[in-house]
Parts: structure tokens; sequence; C-alpha cells
């Protein structure tokens, strides 16, 4: 099972979020933020193994989180999510660390079992 930090500045998305990995067998959610700030606490005090950050939340947004968890939390993944879809910030993401980047319109579990399909269960 995958433990799951959702930082995200709308808390309508992390309520969503939080209900639909909880539905699942495979993810917990065992933290959320509002601010980048805040993620970048919870995540030493937390440990988990991935974290979902908003593209362009505040202080500091997603891209920052995502370089934070790479240099720090090697065994953390990150995967970036943003209402907007422009194909730009999939590059964007990967060059931060980031695992993956999904578009929230098109965000779902078989979507994120997707992204994490390459990546090693903890």
């Amino acid at each position: 099972m995958y433990r799951v930090i959702v930082a995200d500045d709308e808390a309508e998305f992390r309520d969503w979020l939080k209900s639909l990995l909880d539905g699942s067998e495979d993810f917990q959610m065992v933290g959320e933020a509002s601010t980048g700030s805040e993620a970048v606490h919870l995540i030493p005090l937390l440990l988990p193994d991935l974290v979902i950050a908003d593209m362009y939340m505040p202080e500091p947004d997603g891209l920052e989180v995502a370089r934070y968890v790479q240099r720090h939390f090697s065994s953390i993944k990150a995967i970036l999510v943003s209402a907007y879809e422009e194909r730009v910030y999939e590059r964007l993401a990967k060059d931060e660390g980031a695992l993956a980047f999904i578009p929230k319109a098109k965000f779902s579990l078989d979507v994120l079992r997707q992204a994490l399909r390459g990546a090693a269960k903890p």
C-alpha cells in the first residue's frame, strides 16, 4: 500500500482525492497540505511513499516540492498535478525529479497506477 501526502491549495481537490485514494486498496492518504511549505514540513515527519502536489500552489510550488523530495528522500515518489494541461508541464515535472505529471481533469486511480507502474512498490 502506498502512503500518500496530497499538497494542493484547492480544498475541494484535496477532499476529492482523499475519498478517491482512501476508497482504494492500493493507497492511503496520510497527510495533506495546502501550501508547499506545509508539504515540506510533513514529508520528513510522515515519510510517505508518494507525494501528489499541485504544480502551481503557493509557497513553494509543486516543482520545488518535487525537487526537495528528489534531493532529500530518494525512496519517495512525487507526482505533479495541475488544472492546466499544457504538454510543457510534463517535461518541467520530469526535469524536477517528479515521476509524472497528471492533469487534474484526467486524474483517476487507473492513471495514477499507470504512472507508478514503472516505479518499484515500497
